[in-house]
């Protein structure tokens, strides 16, 4: 396929043209969402809407300017993307890209030490344990947790820091 002649056409209002690009880009795009979504009806309908976008844009597309065919496509595709997830409410900062190999590896080791610890709380006696998944888990306060468990607000709090001292050596190794 010649891509830059094709672009012409679609741009010059070339049906076929609009066709053969839309041809040769759907599974491209597909499987990009597919991969950034991990949904395969949401990345059917960004899919349908990135081609949408595609084509009611085709003229602004520049096309001996620096970005290729194949990266204004991605682009309309990840922008969808993240305006489907600020609707939702899944993104909160319009600065956010997709996270690198580096994040992905950080969230990773933070989801083992997170595992680790819930392991090790499960490890402490229960009258320390139990105040801190209340806590810290359920996000009650120490008087909630403290009419919970019948005792006093100050008795929670000491359980509470005892627990995490324990915590801490058995991270650092020790205990």
């Amino acid at each position: 396929m010649n891509e830059v002649l094709q672009l012409k056409q679609a741009q010059n209002g070339n049906k076929e043209a609009f066709k053969s690009l839309i041809s040769f880009y759907y599974p491209f795009i597909s499987k990009y969402l597919l991969n950034l979504t991990g949904s395969p009806q949401l990345c059917e309908d960004l899919t349908q809407e990135t081609l949408i976008r595609i084509i009611r844009s085709i003229d602004e597309f520049d096309i001996g300017g620096p970005a290729s065919f194949s990266t204004y496509t991605i682009s309309i595709a990840k922008h969808l993307y993240f305006d489907y997830l600020r609707k939702n409410k899944q993104l909160t900062s319009l600065d956010e890209e997709i996270p690198s190999k580096a994040n992905i590896a950080d969230d990773i080791l933070n989801k083992m030490q997170i595992e680790e610890i819930i392991h090790l709380i499960e490890t402490l006696p229960e009258q320390q344990a139990i105040p801190i998944r209340l806590k810290y888990f359920e996000q009650l306060t120490l008087k909630e947790i403290a009419e919970k468990l019948s005792c006093e607000p100050n008795t929670i709090k000491s359980r509470i820091h005892n627990g995490i001292v324990k915590l801490r050596k058995r991270l650092k190794g020790g205990d």
